[in-house]
């Protein structure tokens, strides 16, 4: 098992300084995160029910899933760009909106009146005793398979945009196979362009179809590994192990085994654990003080392996610098946060100190 005590701060500078010449496409589920803020105070009785109408105050749209992988890659100086689909909506209309204000560009973020844009409605109450409480989030998804030709334009748009960037990184939510923006066909195409293009950065980030994803590197929690193993190898036994970090190596080896692709398992406080050319690597967790947020963490610490790869960093050198990022962005409460090269260089003289004492 390989000890990680040490990224020399010129080295890490030298990465940084590559990230605005870096061009990404993000491939996935884009969704709108619409939180609604809502005063109990000015609750009335609905005339027509007798029951509580709830009285918005503000409301905040902003992008979530993928988007919170754009979010960072532009915050950290990347040009990004979407491969997506969004539905001819309001909350389409605000995604859009939101992902261009951030410099992200749009030309294979489809608009179709064949969808809707896939959105998480988070409402919150601000009681009368002045606590605010998270009520039950609201989800809406596209709950039928997406028309063959949108699943087509898709496709042709992985073949049109990788030709200009430096890598591609992918985020797949929809827990319906084909519902969201990835697709047995979509599949198929990036599995394609990932050999077409080998001195490119792929990598993918999937809740339930990590086994379905070939020629590419896979990010991944734990309880991912295991179940991609799972369909990956259904004959191997899957060893039962306790220690957090036994595990992850079991799993990176495992499917390292199968693939022979770098692989990233996020730990939570654990850290950042994975597998490349053969070599397992850990960076511990960051010591962090005070409440952490870890809504989005994930897509944050995608954005930040994917970024530093296609900016000439090792997979250990990329997994050291996504563990910071998350590690930023988790401190920032109440909102899916983001990174900045400046925070990275802060967050990394913290970090050395720690595992060198």
């Amino acid at each position: 098992m390989t000890a990680l005590v040490n990224f020399e701060t010129k080295r890490l500078q030298e990465i940084l300084d590559r990230f605005s010449k870096a061009k990404i496409a993000v491939l996935g589920d884009f969704f709108l995160d619409l939180y609604i803020q809502m005063d109990r105070s000015l609750s009335e009785l609905s005339l027509e029910t007798q029951k509580e109408a709830f009285q918005a105050v503000s409301l905040r749209g902003q992008p979530g899933a993928a988007g919170v992988v754009t979010n960072n890659l532009t915050a950290l100086g990347a040009e990004t760009l979407a491969i997506a689909y969004t539905g001819r909506d309001g909350n389409g209309y605000t995604l859009r909106q939101a992902l261009a204000d951030t410099g992200v560009h749009l030309e294979y973020l489809i608009e179709t009146s064949e969808r809707f844009t896939p959105t998480y409605t988070k409402p919150m109450m601000h009681e009368v005793n002045g606590s605010i409480i998270e009520l039950n989030r609201i989800d809406i998804i596209n709950r039928t398979p997406n028309p063959p030709a949108l699943n087509q334009n898709l496709a042709a748009n992985i073949k049109q945009a990788i030709r200009d960037c430096d890598g591609l990184l992918v985020v797949e939510q929809v827990r319906q196979d084909g519902y969201g923006t990835l697709s047995p066909l979509v599949r198929k195409t990036l599995a394609e362009v990932a050999q077409a293009y080998p001195q490119k950065t792929f990598i993918v980030d999937s809740r339930h179809f990590s086994a379905w994803y070939t020629q590419v590197a896979l990010k991944m929690n734990l309880s991912e590994a295991f179940k991609a193993i799972r369909i990956m190898s259904p004959s191997s036994p899957i060893p039962v192990i306790s220690d957090t970090l036994k595990a992850a190596k079991a799993a990176s080896e495992m499917l390292w085994e199968t693939t022979q692709k770098p692989v990233f398992i996020t730990l939570g406080s654990l850290g950042l654990a994975g597998m490349a050319n053969d070599q397992f690597f850990h960076w511990p967790g960051v010591h962090l003080e005070g409440p952490v947020d870890v809504v989005g963490a994930g897509d944050s610490v995608l954005a930040g392996i994917g970024l530093a790869l296609c900016s000439g960093a090792s997979e250990i050198e990329a997994a050291y610098i996504g563990n910071l990022v998350g590690s930023i962005t988790v401190q920032q409460l109440g909102t899916t946060g983001i990174a900045t090269p400046e925070a990275i260089f802060k967050r990394h003289d913290e970090y050395q100190k720690q595992i060198t004492n």
